[in-house]
């Protein structure tokens, strides 16, 4: 289990935003969703997204800073799951935000962030202009029935 996640595969999640849209069958039983109706969180649907507070944009800072003692402790890089919360590719989030995502993740490269969608038709067009190839500390995945489209 993560120190700061109780999901077992990775060891902190971070939401820049919270909110979504169900978008496919894959959103069918959408367990953020979920948490969101039931403590509040956030609206789903087409509602406005939330954006997080400053605190929480620091926290993958902080684990960056710890990066060196952690993968002494564990063997291995830290794993942050982004927007459990939310959909980094949500039509519906402010473009600025998504940049200053890109740029936090830039910051922290000693993090390995996992993305993940259910919109693969908007990535290519959402990533930021030094994608390149890609991040070398982003893994991305995707269920939106066929190929990412990057």
């Amino acid at each position: 289990m993560g120190e700061n996640s109780q999901i077992e595969w990775t060891d902190h999640t971070f939401n820049p935003w919270m909110g979504c849209t169900n978008v496919s069958p894959g959103c069918d039983h959408c367990y953020a969703e979920a948490l969101a109706r039931r403590f509040g969180h956030a609206q789903w649907g087409n509602h406005p997204r939330n954006r997080t507070s400053e605190s929480t944009w620091r926290k993958p800072i902080a684990w960056n800073a710890k990066a060196k003692a952690f993968k002494q402790e564990h063997g291995r890089r830290q794993h942050v799951f982004c927007a459990s919360m939310a959909d980094v590719f949500d039509n519906q989030v402010d473009p600025n935000w998504r940049l200053d995502l890109f740029v936090l993740i830039r910051e922290c490269r000693k993090l390995d962030w996992l993305i993940l969608t259910k919109r693969p038709q908007n990535i290519r067009n959402m990533l930021p202009a030094d994608w390149g190839t890609g991040y070398r500390n982003v893994w991305t995945g995707h269920d939106g029935g066929g190929p990412a489209a990057f």
